[in-house]
């Protein structure tokens, strides 16, 4: 998989207010406040980058980004399309 669990918890981590404890795969991250609006346009980026896919508008959404879950999966489905 092009982009791994570890590096998203990294990511999250580095872009907290705060410190942050233990982070599963279903941890609110942008809905609980956990990282702001400007680390969306992060992630987005480093997901284009590592992922080599476009994230579309559409698809910048919390059923897509909001824990590291659901990225993985909106990540897993995306490439799984492109390798068609």
């Amino acid at each position: 998989m092009p982009l791994t669990r570890d590096q998203l918890v990294k990511f999250v981590k580095e872009k907290a207010g705060g410190p942050v404890g233990a982070l599963d795969d279903d941890t609110a991250l942008f809905s609980s406040g956990l990282i702001d609006s400007f680390s969306m346009v992060d992630l987005i980026t480093a997901i284009e980058r590592e992922c080599k896919f476009r994230v579309a508008a559409t698809d910048v959404s919390l059923d897509n980004l909001d824990s590291i879950g659901k990225i993985l999966r909106f990540v897993n489905a995306r490439t799984a399309v492109q390798a068609k």
